[in-house]
């Protein structure tokens, strides 16, 4: 009996349990730097060590602050944080991220940085950047900007780190030419992944002494090429291709697409055309030459997106459908329109068909000309897609003259179906290239006269130079119908006044661009 108590008491021991005080706040409450020693500022040597001692605990400070030049070493010890520098360039710069953190996982408001220079500032150069997320997003805590100093693209030569506005100024900046990549460091590798971490790069000339703005919108950037979603086949000379994104219409001309039969023999392929618009996915239209009721093989290579991305090849077979198409051979558009105005004298103009058609065949049907004397314009033909094709006249047009478009009739489609001819008319607008006008002025003792050129009717605006009695050239007239007249501005108004001698060309003289108009002879008289 006498070892109860002893044994009670060790019982209740062995039952006590150390728990930690409840009650109390949450730490909500992100951590502050109270004191940066040595501090900032110009100095006669840079620190080699620095210690910056915050309002609480704090964690990675290996990741969230940083050094430039890079030191030797970041410790962390408790609120401090203790940085040892082992260069001595006459710059040391201390930047601590928004991305620090307190035992709690609080983080630092904005980034800071501190500086100690024994250069003075005015060595360096500044930049305001402001970062933007596309579409009007917002940045995270983990936005950052890497700033190599080129031709040096390894390693960055420094790190800044945006505040909640996306804006980063900063100073202290050698001279030179920079590559900026700025992204969110989704994954903290400290480097830029394009395909899956928004994000942009910008190289820019920075000088010293000057601050440059800057505005960077990061996005994902694509870098995978299209691919193919299926084939579709219209008929026995149309395929269509769609695609799991929008492609680009500059792979009309350099397409790399193969189609071959059950025999290993390869189908004529015409030309493609890709529809343009802003759907999420792209079409491709095949023109091929006359398809069976059978297996094909086909292997398309090379088509771009619209960021430049290449397609890699693919490969998928079809089976070909023996049948026409539902529609005929037709113009889909021209330009000009008939009857239009004002049509630009210097082209080009346009026609598309709503299928493929042989060049040679639109080019020899096709023809400009002017109605009044039925001459032909000569000028360059070219295809511009699978179904269009494009008109420029060697030389420009004549302005308020009507021309007509002929296309003549025989025009053949890929299945044989034959088009009829097509007539259109238009006049051109008077060109903004000037013409020349040239004669000579006699019947007057003045040593000076002043020439007006008034428009008559149509294009142009009046114009006054003075020239000697003689031989003249009157530069600069824009093309158009014009009154030429001549008289000695005894009283320099610029206005031909009663009792002033005159004279004028009898009729309306035609200016056409480029052109010199000769001849042009005025007798003044008193």
């Amino acid at each position: 009996m006498k070892n109860y108590p002893f044994l009670i008491f060790l019982f209740l021991f062995s039952c006590a349990k150390v728990v930690a005080p409840s009650g109390g706040p949450v730490d909500t409450y992100p951590p502050e730097i109270l004191e940066v020693l040595p501090e900032p500022g110009f100095v006669t040597i840079i620190p080699s060590e620095i210690i910056i001692t915050f309002s609480e605990n704090i964690l990675n400070s290996q990741t969230a602050i940083q050094m430039h030049p890079h030191g030797e070493n970041i410790i962390t010890k408790g609120k401090q944080v203790i940085l040892h520098n082992n260069s001595d360039i006459g710059l040391l710069l201390v930047t601590v991220s928004s991305s620090l953190e307190d035992l709690r996982g609080n983080r630092t408001n904005n980034p800071q940085t501190f500086v100690w220079n024994s250069i003075p500032e005015d060595s360096f150069s500044s930049l305001s950047l402001q970062l933007l997320r596309d579409g009007d997003g917002v940045l995270t805590s983990d936005s950052r900007s890497d700033f190599f100093l080129l031709p040096d693209t390894t390693s960055p030569r420094r790190t800044h780190f945006p505040d909640s506005t996306g804006l980063i100024n900063t100073s202290w900046l050698t001279p030179g030419i920079y590559r900026i990549q700025s992204y969110e460091d989704l994954d903290k590798s400290r480097t830029w992944d394009p395909e899956r971490e928004p994000g942009a790069s910008s190289e820019i000339e920075l000088v010293s002494g000057q601050l440059t703005d800057l505005e960077m919108i990061m996005t994902i950037i694509d870098s995978i090429g299209p691919r193919i979603s299926d084939v579709n086949v219209l008929d026995s000379w149309h395929l269509e291709i769609p695609w799991n994104e929008q492609i680009s219409i500059g792979n009309e001309g350099n397409h790399n697409i193969t189609i071959t039969g059950p025999d290993s023999l390869p189908v004529l392929i015409y030309g493609i055309k890709i529809s343009s618009g802003r759907s999420s996915t792209g079409r491709l239209t095949v023109f091929t030459d006359e398809l069976s009721d059978t297996v094909y093989t086909i292997v398309v290579e090379g088509i771009l997106d619209l960021a430049g991305n290449s397609s890699l090849s693919d490969t998928l077979e079809f089976w070909g459908l023996d049948s026409l198409p539902s529609y005929k051979l037709s113009i889909q558009s021209a330009y000009p329109a008939d009857g239009g105005i004002d049509i630009p004298a210097t082209g080009p103009f346009f026609i598309s068909f709503n299928d493929w058609v042989d060049e040679s065949a639109v080019k020899a049907l096709y023809t400009l000309r002017m109605v009044s004397d039925s001459s032909v314009v000569s000028g360059s033909f070219l295809r511009t897609s699978a179904t269009s094709f494009s008109f420029t006249p060697a030389s420009e047009l004549l302005g308020d003259r009507q021309y007509r478009i002929d296309l003549k009739p025989g025009l053949v489609s890929l299945q044989g179906d034959t088009l009829s001819g097509k007539s259109w008319a238009f006049k051109p607008a008077w060109s903004l290239s000037p013409g020349f006008i040239t004669g000579i002025i006699s019947g007057t003792g003045a040593s000076v006269v002043k020439m007006v050129v008034a428009p008559a009717g149509s294009g142009g605006e009046t114009i006054l130079s003075n020239f000697m009695p003689g031989s003249y050239l009157f530069e600069g007239v824009a093309g158009g119908r014009y009154t030429v007249s001549v008289f000695v501005d005894w009283n320099s108004d610029n206005i031909w006044n009663p009792g002033e001698p005159y004279g004028a060309w009898p009729g309306v003289v035609e200016v056409l661009p480029g052109i010199e108009t000769k001849n042009i002879n005025i007798q003044v008289v008193p």
